[in-house]
């Protein structure tokens, strides 16, 4: 998959939110860098006021590689309900895809596809 696939797929999904009235606000910023690479943001504001930050970091030179990312889901007060990440931790966890909960646990967790990611945010409304 190209660099500018994943980009329309990305859009693709963000589009879901709004095109079904789940989302009160979809921002999405795309920065498109030398070398096949991008930085996405996201924020979407949900209708229950809940909020769903992304961050990817991807590399596209040999395929699509997430090099690092974040899926942070919060409630209207703020509080998590659940975010995927890879950043590294201290002490180290042993495994570097991982979930947060909101209970605070780190659980190991594979790296979430797009749509799978909508759609679980879409089964808390």
């Amino acid at each position: 998959m190209s660099l500018d696939e994943y980009l329309d797929l990305f859009r693709k999904a963000m589009e879901k939110f709004e095109k079904y009235g789940y989302a009160d606000t979809v921002e999405v910023t795309e920065e498109v860098r030398a070398n096949k690479q991008a930085i996405l943001t996201a924020k979407v504001v949900l209708i229950d006021n809940s909020i769903l930050h992304i961050k990817e970091y991807i590399d596209a030179k040999y395929g699509i590689d997430r090099v690092s990312y974040a899926y942070q889901y919060q409630d209207s007060a703020d509080r998590l309900i659940f975010r995927y990440d890879n950043a590294a931790h201290r002490p180290a966890l042993g495994f570097k895809e991982h979930r947060h909960s909101s209970d605070g646990k780190i659980y190991e967790a594979a790296l979430p596809d797009i749509f799978d990611l909508v759609d679980e945010i879409l089964s808390y409304l």
